[in-house]
């Protein structure tokens, strides 16, 4: 039972579903802001669309042998082509003179280029890491007092990397926490308004 609760958890708040989330919240704020629609449709293709269109690739050559990437040496071609979309994005954003969006893309872009560093070398949690940075970007933006359950959705997500044993408890935690520091901090320093 807890092994199909696990996965079930897993699947709802999978990355996959969440970065596309993040970059739209991120995308949503722009338009409230005032930036035109056709800039942020682009933005959305390439920052999102081409990376899940690479793992499905990924999926269907064998490249990868699973959904959830559980062999980290599987991870590196799906970092390298998300760390690349990622970046077009937020140069992209920053010539077009779009600077509060492209801020926002910094501190994801940056997130992800540590987590593709760090899965070189040793397996941390992705579903922690998007997870965490939701929790950091909705209550900065928002207030702890709206989205303060995101924190529980962020621990049953921890929990079910580890009772599906995709992950050690170390590395969900490690994934969540840096995570919930780097955007905090990120947005704090380089000057994004909390409550645009």
């Amino acid at each position: 039972m807890n092994k199909k609760v696990a996965y079930l958890i897993s699947r709802v708040f999978d990355p996959v579903v969440e970065i596309p989330l993040l970059i739209g919240a991120a995308v949503y704020l722009s338009v409230m802001n005032g930036y035109r629609w056709r800039f942020l449709v682009l933005l959305l293709v390439v920052d999102a669309i081409v990376p899940a269109v690479f793992m499905l690739w990924g999926l269907k050559s064998k490249r990868i042998s699973d959904w959830d990437m559980t062999k980290r040496q599987e991870r590196g071609g799906i970092y390298f082509v998300t760390v690349v979309a990622h970046l077009f994005g937020v140069v992209l954003a920053f010539y077009l003179g779009k600077i509060a969006l492209a801020k926002l893309l910094l501190v994801f872009w940056s997130l992800a280029t540590i987590f593709a560093l760090i899965t070189a070398m040793w397996k941390i949690s992705v579903h922690g890491g998007v997870n965490g940075a939701l929790v950091a970007f909705f209550n900065y933006i928002y207030g702890w007092r709206n989205y303060w359950w995101l924190v529980i959705v962020l621990l049953m997500v921890l929990w079910s990397r580890v009772a599906s044993k995709k992950h050690s408890f170390m590395q969900a935690v490690v994934g969540a926490s840096l995570a919930v520091v780097w955007v905090e901090l990120g947005l704090k320093l380089l000057g994004v308004r909390e409550g645009l």
